[in-house]
């Protein structure tokens, strides 16, 4: 099968493109990708251009734990505003940083 067999999802759609966020806010350096940028594109009829932006600038900054803030703060932004848009079912998770859980055993 190739791609042009397959019919396109726009939920699929949405959820790879957040899959591609949440993996650029878990990187250690920089995410300005051509993926990140590709994502983002995808989302912009799903949410407001200044999420989108903050992210794009989150990804960029040169101070690793204020990228690490910025990034994750724009996901999960963005993920709950398509939610209200209807872009995406409430089952998807916010991100969340590893070591934020306390209850670990």
């Amino acid at each position: 099968m190739t791609s042009t067999d397959m019919t396109v999802s726009p939920a699929g759609t949405i959820t790879r493109a957040l899959d591609v966020l949440r993996e650029a806010a878990a990187m250690k350096d920089q995410a300005r990708t051509r993926g990140v940028a590709l994502a983002l594109w995808v989302l912009r009829g799903h949410c407001p251009d200044e999420w989108l932006v903050a992210f794009w600038d989150a990804a960029g900054s040169d101070h690793e734990i204020g990228r690490s803030q910025g990034m994750h703060a724009a996901y999960n932004g963005i993920v709950r505003q398509v939610r209200t848009r209807g872009g995406l079912s409430q089952t998807a998770a916010p991100l969340q940083s590893a070591g934020a859980d306390p209850i670990s055993p």
